[in-house]
């Protein structure tokens, strides 16, 4: 009996989960904010990423990544840095692995639309994890 209490009271808790923590939102933070921390400085060193439209070089190939982290007791700011610098290292390793000497036109694209900044980038978040899709171009 008390077992069939705690599993109705279980599905009354799930079906009254408010719909907003369900839900995602699409965020833009600043770029310089996330690159200047110590965190991305360190695993990113000085390798080049050029934000927005500009593209200088000899381009060896377009790419793009979707990155996530796990956004439970992190902010969705501190979530989404995370997640922009998991997308940025991946950028990096490709682009070295191709002989690329920067990553540049760097764009969001969290709405299947590119976002183009030069200052700030987007992020999707909900209740448990917040996401980056980027596009760009490695570049020799």
């Amino acid at each position: 009996m008390k077992s069939k209490i705690l599993m109705l009271a279980v599905a009354a808790g799930i079906g009254f989960t408010p719909a907003a923590m369900a839900a995602d939102s699409i965020d833009t933070f600043s770029i310089q904010e996330a690159m200047n921390s110590q965190n991305f400085k360190d695993r990113l060193g000085d390798f080049t990423f050029v934000w927005g439209d500009s593209v200088s070089g000899q381009r060896i190939m377009s790419t793009s990544t979707r990155k996530a982290t796990n956004g439970i007791n992190k902010s969705d700011k501190e979530a989404c840095e995370w997640a922009l610098l998991s997308a940025l290292i991946a950028f990096k390793e490709q682009a070295i692995s191709k002989g690329g000497t920067s990553v540049q036109g760097i764009k969001s694209n969290v709405t299947g639309q590119p976002f183009s900044s030069t200052t700030e980038f987007q992020c999707k978040s909900g209740w448990t994890n917040s996401r980056v899709y980027l596009e760009a171009e490695i570049v020799k």
